[in-house]
């Protein structure tokens, strides 16, 4: 079968141009400049746990807030960037990519919006560039098959987790071209089942990085060593 699904990788702990290191960030729900610690957060949203929690949950302190703060650690000075991945299966999008996506499918009932705020330390707004933060809680694992006899095994931060080189989308009758999976590997990423559509993202996107199924494992398994997986690197999907 031709292989025709595609990841989104970012790599948030390498430093380029623009975009802001997955560590030099961090989201808050509460300001106060009075006190010497300016920001925090009132709510337990960072404890859900889809475990013992339905999604979205009903309890207010654990739902995601309508607006966040998204604080900036270092200096930041370009905002062109688009796609950030936060963790805790949160997205930081800028509007801009979050309308492409939600023209192509994204489902609406798989997550919780929040509108961000992008600010320095002492809470001062660094840009009038619009962004979002998603936080999802409904995957679509159940849509593919993945395939364990030829799956590739990995202990990358040492874990071990499987990667599928031949996952496959189960029906491509789906009005959809995005998909989010709870599976480890593919957590902080976006599966999409179009290229198409995936050359029109990179086109408009060109700080989001996509791979193709079939080359994911390798890009997975060795995602800190940039000697041999360069940011630019000769599996990136082009149009």
């Amino acid at each position: 079968m031709e292989n025709k699904l595609f990841v989104s990788f970012q790599r948030s702990y390498i430093k380029r141009k623009g975009i802001p290191l997955g560590d030099d960030i961090i989201l808050f729900d509460s300001f106060d400049s009075t006190k010497r610690t300016k920001f925090y957060s009132d709510s337990e949203w960072r404890t859900l746990d889809y475990k013992d929690i339905p999604f979205p949950p009903k309890e207010q302190k654990y739902k995601f807030p309508p607006e966040l703060y998204l604080v900036f650690k270092k200096k930041q000075i370009d905002f062109q960037f688009n796609y950030l991945e936060y963790g805790s299966d949160v997205k930081i999008l800028s509007l801009d990519l979050f309308q492409e996506l939600l023209n192509n499918g994204l489902d609406k009932n798989q997550y919780e919006y929040s509108i961000l705020k992008l600010v320095n330390k002492d809470g001062d707004q660094l840009t009038e560039r619009k962004y979002c933060a998603l936080r999802f809680g409904k995957f679509d694992d159940d849509k593919f098959e993945f395939n364990k006899q030829t799956s590739v095994r990995s202990k990358v931060n040492g874990s071990t987790n499987y990667i599928y080189p031949d996952l496959v989308l189960i029906t491509d009758s789906l009005d959809k071209n995005i998909f989010v999976l709870r599976e480890f590997a593919y957590r902080n990423s976006f599966v999409f089942n179009n290229k198409d559509f995936v050359d029109d993202l990179i086109t408009k996107f060109t700080d989001i990085n996509i791979y193709t199924t079939r080359d994911f494992p390798f890009i997975y398994d060795n995602q800190y060593d940039e000697e041999l997986v360069p940011l630019n690197n000769e599996y990136l999907v082009t149009v």
